[in-house]
């Protein structure tokens, strides 16, 4: 009986090693996993394809009820939490991005939100400037709107591929339909609705679509209020205390 017991024992110490063993090499596919997970982020959040996707989340977790014969259900639970931590982990790279009209304190709040989060804060118009070498009135006038939307939107591609930004916008980066998926789909939108009477009172440097005056900032904020509004996760008056906080507790939520 103890020499049956003894040889149960060895049975025992061999058998975990063995699941040790198997540990190991789950450890190892699991970041491997995760690092490609994140790969595969960066390359939607660039493309603005949404990160996540049910159907193929619903046919992995059938695949592995399929292949895992009597434990499927076990196994499948399982599976499902690790879809659940990587989708997390690709959240946790999204970007803030702030959009707006020219004035309403994108660069400042960016600089604020970029600060107390300690993240990096990037400005497109700045990036942009930095690229080209020119100021944005100049590619205005020698180049034209549509080759500066054009450079607009490599920086905003390149701002969604790294992840995890605090990034000002231009006033118009709303205005190309394409760049609406990107900031969708790679972060979360806040707009700064700043009022009519602050707005008009712009600096006109580096804007050149407002360069005529008060009636052309007007003019501006009613043709944008509804792309703005209807792109963003969240709407604040830059000026209200407590705006840092509000839109660091909601970045903070969408990570989840």
């Amino acid at each position: 009986m103890n020499t049956n017991r003894d040889e149960q024992l060895k049975l025992i110490s061999s058998l975990r090693a063995d699941i040790d063993e198997i540990d190991g090499e789950i450890i190892k596919l699991l970041v491997e996993r995760n690092e490609l997970a994140l790969q595969l982020a960066e390359n939607k959040r660039a493309l603005g394809l949404p990160l996540e996707n049910a159907e193929r989340e619903k046919e992995v977790i059938k695949r592995c009820r399929d292949d895992a014969s009597g434990f499927s259900g076990a196994i499948s639970s399982v599976y499902a939490e690790v879809i659940k931590q990587s989708k997390r982990i690709q959240r946790r790279h999204q970007n803030l991005y702030f959009v707006g009209m020219p004035n309403c304190g994108k660069t400042r709040l960016a600089l604020q939100v970029g600060r107390a989060m300690k993240k990096t804060y990037v400005d497109t118009d700045a990036l942009i400037m930095k690229r080209t070498g020119k100021t944005i009135d100049a590619i205005f006038d020698e180049s034209g709107e549509a080759s500066f939307r054009a450079i607009e939107n490599e920086v905003l591609t390149d701002c969604a591929y790294l992840g995890g930004l605090i990034v000002a916008t231009g006033g118009g980066i709303l205005t190309n339909p394409d760049n609406v998926p990107i900031l969708k789909n790679s972060g979360v939108v806040v707009f700064l609705d700043r009022s009519l009477d602050k707005l008009v009172k712009a600096k006109i440097k580096n804007r050149p679509l407002i360069r005529s005056g008060e009636e052309a900032v007007k003019n501006l904020y009613y043709e944008r209020i509804k792309q703005y509004r209807g792109a963003s996760d969240l709407t604040v008056d830059p000026d209200e205390k407590g705006t840092v906080a509000r839109i660091i507790a909601l970045y903070r939520s969408k990570l989840k």
